[in-house]
């Protein structure tokens, strides 16, 4: 009988599980870049030190994409929500190399990958809606391409030269820590939440 109770027990908290979580639609502008120095398939004309101890970035361009996908939200008391969030994102890094010949090389990363945020949001009043979310976000790395073009002269049109595939080269999952703030609204019985979010990568990839 205890066994009966137990498994009745557990049927009515997922019910009541089920009941409480909240579905929620994602769509939105990612901006990203790399971090660290690239030499590229041609290091020969990356004018950088690649030593271990240099902090000199090249990737200043940030790359402009979007993301979007499904989440769910349970909230864990009044002020307190755990949500977990399946995502497609494209992210990466663009850059120019000037030789100093009026000639310019563009670089562009592009990753692909599949995220998954488990998020904690803390809402500062019970009543207004603004927001604090923070923890973690887990992703799976789909591709990874580099390409290349070049452009001869100032005004010219940039031409791509070069396009390779990274992703053996990369690693097949990523880590990073979630930062952000939010805002949430009530709109005819539904809510729509605007937010920002910075998430910093924590492997070199």
């Amino acid at each position: 009988m205890k066994k009966v109770g137990l498994v009745i027990m557990a049927i009515l908290i997922f019910a009541w599980t089920l009941q409480a979580m909240e579905f929620k639609r994602i769509i939105g502008p990612a901006f990203s870049s790399f971090s660290r120095p690239w030499p590229g398939p041609y290091p020969e004309i990356y004018p950088v030190d690649f030593s271990p101890t240099s902090t000199l970035s090249p990737f200043k361009d940030n790359r402009f994409s979007f993301f979007g996908g499904l989440g769910l939200e349970l909230p864990l008391s009044r002020t307190l929500e755990l949500e977990f969030e399946v995502l497609h994102k494209e992210t990466g890094g663009q850059h120019r190399v000037d030789t100093g010949f009026f000639d310019s090389y563009f670089y562009e990363f592009q990753l692909k990958e599949i995220s998954s945020p488990l998020l904690l949001q803390t809402h500062f009043w019970k009543k207004s809606r603004p927001y604090f979310i923070a923890v973690m976000d887990f992703s799976f790395i789909l591709s990874h391409r580099c390409q290349i073009f070049y452009r001869p002269e100032v005004g010219q049109i940039q031409q791509k030269i070069m396009e390779a595939d990274l992703k053996s080269l990369t690693w097949k999952t990523d880590l990073a820590l979630v930062l952000g703030l939010g805002f949430e609204v009530a709109l005819y019985k539904r809510k729509i939440s605007l937010e920002g979010r910075y998430e910093l990568g924590l492997p070199d990839l």
